[in-house]
């Protein structure tokens, strides 16, 4: 009798998924601490292989300048390329080998989810763009006499809650092609989890995100240069604080 196959032909090969947890998820709040931590851990990863990682990150954004020549595709592509790029991350740390065509396995995988999320990452960030837009113009329009203060500091208010929005849906890229490629998460259930895990977890994110700044402030001291390190390095800590906060339920 031949042995059982698994027909599911969107389930992630085991030998892709190392020690990520499997199944379902739900974010846990952490320390600040742990902001550090997602960095410490992503240096330890990405020491083990860091010719290859910096290869990878090469191709990502060689792929993803061609693909923004045409508008929008660059966006809608990346979750599927960063979900490549994860699951080569979780091969290596299962013993495997880390290996450029892994950058791919999202396509091959989770082609319609990730695209999809992609879809969805667009559409929101157009659409707060718009309402946040049009709101900030009719305020300012109304500006006259008394009211002008007013209106300037109304569309103040305006202007930081829309980009406080846009970088909301941003961050929660980070995790969300993780929690539909490793947790059979929906697009649209990827990222609602994924804001979630935000508000559980400003501390850790704030410390984490004063660190990049200076990181990146690292690669301007060298003068650019260090943006082969950093760049994939960053990379990587999406996918240690993925791992940290996402714990099976």
């Amino acid at each position: 009798m031949p042995p059982e196959t698994n027909s599911n032909p969107y389930d992630v090969p085991d030998s892709l998924v190392g020690e990520t947890t499997t199944g379902p998820v739900a974010a846990v709040s952490l320390p600040a601490g742990n902001g550090l931590n997602w960095i410490s851990d992503a240096w330890s990863l990405f020491k083990q292989a860091p010719w290859m990682m910096i290869g990878l990150w090469l191709v990502l954004m060689i792929v993803l300048t061609a693909a923004n020549m045409i508008p929008f595709v660059g966006q809608i592509l990346t979750p599927a390329l960063m979900a490549g790029f994860m699951l080569g991350l979780a091969q290596l740390e299962n013993k495997g080998v880390l290996r450029i065509e892994t950058l791919f396995q999202g396509f091959k995988t989770h082609a319609g989810p990730l695209l999809v999320l992609g879809v969805i990452f667009v559409l929101t960030v157009l659409l707060v763009s718009v309402v946040f837009g049009v709101a900030i113009a009719l305020t300012l329009t109304a500006m006259g006499g008394d009211s002008a203060v007013v209106a300037i500091l109304g569309a103040l208010v305006l202007l930081i809650l829309g980009i406080t929005f846009i970088l909301l849906v941003v961050f929660a890229m980070w995790w969300a092609p993780c929690l539909v490629v490793f947790n059979e998460l929906r697009p649209a259930a990827a990222m609602k989890t994924a804001i979630g895990a935000i508000f559980h977890n400003l501390l850790p994110l704030l410390v984490y995100s004063l660190i990049l700044v200076l990181l990146y402030l690292a690669v301007v001291v060298t003068v650019g240069l260090g943006i082969f390190v950093v760049a994939p390095l960053v990379i990587v800590s999406a996918y240690t604080s993925y791992k940290d906060i996402f714990r099976p339920v």
